[in-house]
This record gives C-alpha cells, structure tokens and sequence, in this order.
C-alpha cells in the first residue's frame, strides 16, 4: 500500500510516504512566521514528484490525532480529511505520543514520550517491550502535568527511563539535569517519525479491510 503520512502536532511540518510497509521518503520541514497550511500542499506535491507517487495512487492517509498543538492539529485533520474524501481512500488517525515512542523502542528500558504543552506543562506517557517481543505497551494513561509532576513520577522508578519528544530542550534548559539519578536518561536528539504514523496508520487500514 502507498500510505501517506501527515503529523502537524507541533510547529514542525512532518510528511512522509511508505510503499508496502517500507518508507519511502520522510521530510521535516520548520520555517518560522510561516503556518502548516501555506506550506502542507506545496510540500506534498514535492514529495510526491520525487518519490514519483501520484496523488490518485495513494491508498490510505495517516494522520496524527495529538495530543499536540490545536491549530496544528486542525489543519493536519482537515487536510487529511480532504484529501481522503477527494481521493476516496481511508484515512487512520495516530496518536503522536505512541509514534514517538515507537521510534526509539529500540532503547533498553522504560519510554518516555513527551510533547510541549501550554504553560509549562507536558503531555506524556510510559512505554515498555512486551516480553519476547518488539511490541511497546503502555503502562501509564496520558497525561498533562508541569516538570516538577513528571519528575516526581520518574523518581519512583527504578527501572532504565529514556525521556524524548518535542520541549525537551526547554526542560533541560531550566533543569539540572545532571543531578538527576543515573537511571533516567535524557535524548535530545531530533529523529523524524512520520514515517511511523504512515506505518501504523497502514496497519490500522488493513487491519479494518479484514473484518
């Protein structure tokens, strides 16, 4: 299947194609005083010429559903919404914390996901492996707290934690970090993910075509 990938739940724009499970091309884009919706078409249609994908052989959309930020959020849904009715094709919606976490489910230990809130709080989760499996299951509801919350959370696990998402960066800023104990583990690193929304979102679509 051709899958479409649309994740608009922060201020960075993430598109990305998969063909039959495999990822095709994964684009992030941030350009600041510019909103998604003048940059979402101009970008798909640049992916798709150079993925030489046309838009009318696209099979299915994933979209992120957040938690997120909510004029973000509205215009990834109503550009997959528009084009999955233009096109007539089914549309999957992806929650951004789980994609997060299933991008790095290769760490040893407990996920972290985290995405920026509105003042000063995050909205996160846990993550851990299935026993003999690559499968994550989460083992915390989503949540929205501010730092000193998550913190408190994180201190009364004596497990590996590995922390990532999108405020990261702020958080350090604004925390000794380093103090903190050797088990939890802070990645700054940005690893673009869209690409896993388009998977998921494929394994939803089909996964309704069976029943």
């Amino acid at each position: 299947m051709k899958i479409l990938g649309i994740d608009t739940t922060t201020d960075v724009l993430n598109l990305a194609i998969t063909i039959n499970g495999v990822m095709s091309f994964d684009f992030m884009m941030k350009r600041e005083g510019i909103t998604h919706s003048a940059i979402m078409i101009p970008t798909l249609k640049n992916i798709l010429r150079i993925t030489e994908v046309r838009l009318n052989e696209l099979e299915g959309i994933a979209v992120s559903i957040g938690p997120g930020s909510f004029t973000g959020l509205r215009i990834g849904l109503a550009t997959a919404k528009g084009l999955a009715f233009s096109l007539s094709i089914p549309i999957a919606g992806v929650n951004a914390l789980e994609s997060y976490a299933l991008r790095w489910k290769e760490l040893p230990g407990i996920l972290c996901p985290i995405i920026k809130a509105r003042k000063g709080e995050y909205y996160f989760t846990f993550y851990k492996k299935r026993k003999n499996s690559d499968n994550l299951i989460r083992i915390e509801d989503y949540q929205c707290m501010d730092w000193f919350g998550i913190k408190e959370k994180l201190f009364k696990l004596d497990k590996s934690v590995f922390i990532f998402g999108y405020g990261l960066t702020e958080i350090i800023e604004n925390n000794e970090t380093n103090q903190y104990p050797n088990n939890i583990n802070f990645i700054v690193r940005t690893k673009s993910r869209c690409y896993i929304i388009a998977l998921i979102g494929e394994k939803k679509i089909l996964k309704k075509k069976e029943k």
